[in-house]
C-alpha cells in the first residue's frame, strides 16, 4: 500500500504570520513559469529580503 504524506511548513514566532505565508506561497504557484528571487518573495509580503532569511 502506497501512502503520500503532505509536508508540513513550520514558522517561528519571529516568522511570517499564516497570510503572509499563504501570500507568499499564492505567488510562487501562480509564477511557477518562471525563476524567482527572494527579494521578489520578500516585496509580495512587504518585507526586507533580509528579515526572511
Amino acid at each position: 500500500m502506497l501512502t503520500t504524506t503532505t509536508p508540513t511548513i513550520e514558522f517561528k514566532n519571529r516568522g511570517l504570520t499564516h497570510t503572509q505565508l499563504q501570500q507568499v506561497l499564492d505567488y510562487i504557484h501562480t509564477h511557477l513559469d518562471r525563476d524567482l528571487v527572494l527579494a521578489e518573495l520578500a516585496s509580495v509580503v512587504n518585507l526586507s529580503p533580509t528579515y526572511c532569511t
